[in-house]
């Protein structure tokens, strides 16, 4: 993923971040975070990540949860632990962040969506083990869509208005992508 002119990239094998030259993608410049296993900030099988602003979010496997960096890797702030009651995960994996800092973790084991504010704080839980549309099958990744409501907009009951996309993958079954709204209802400027 390309921010500025640096690249930064998941890496499992060495449990990092590593962010690279633009100009030289042969010139590693440093690894997030740059800690040894055991200390504060430390990753322990990074599978995903996604940058916001001045912020970069991994999806961490293997510890179940999801970490915090500045740019520099400077550690920040982590979502959620191990766990099955909501705010935990089993198995986090794809992770999305809306304009407002609104966490999206998905979790392949639960089969389900996690949202969390930017305090941390869960907010909702959707989607669930397939039992019909809208549910998943071994989620992956989840991508956050400002600019392609105009073809989702006619799903939306009128009384609300479509702020954002969320599509998720599943890795099996019926329904490989399912597409989710962000709505908010309409104010209503109507003299009484």
């Amino acid at each position: 993923m390309c921010k500025g002119d640096k690249v930064f990239v998941t890496n499992i094998a060495n449990n990092r971040i590593s962010v690279f030259s633009n100009d030289s993608l042969n010139t590693l410049l440093y690894n997030i975070p740059n800690v040894e296993p055991g200390n504060p900030g430390f990753l322990c099988s990074p599978v995903n990540m996604t940058i916001q602003d001045d912020r970069v979010y991994a999806s961490d496997f293997g510890c179940s949860r999801v970490m915090i960096y500045g740019l520099d890797g400077t550690l920040i702030d982590s979502v959620g632990s191990q766990g099955d009651r909501p705010g935990q995960f089993a198995k986090v994996k794809g992770i999305a962040v809306d304009k407002e800092y609104n966490l999206y973790a998905v979790d392949a084991a639960f089969e389900n969506v996690q949202v969390f504010n930017k305090e941390g704080q869960l907010l909702i839980v959707f989607a669930g083990h397939f039992k019909g549309n809208g549910d998943l099958i071994i989620p992956a990744k989840i991508i956050i869509d400002y600019d392609n409501l105009k073809y989702f907009e006619k799903y939306v009951d009128p009384s609300f208005d479509l702020k954002y996309l969320i599509f998720v993958t599943s890795q099996y079954g019926p329904n490989l992508i399912n597409v989710y709204g962000r709505v908010e209802q309409k104010v209503n400027n109507s003299k009484q």
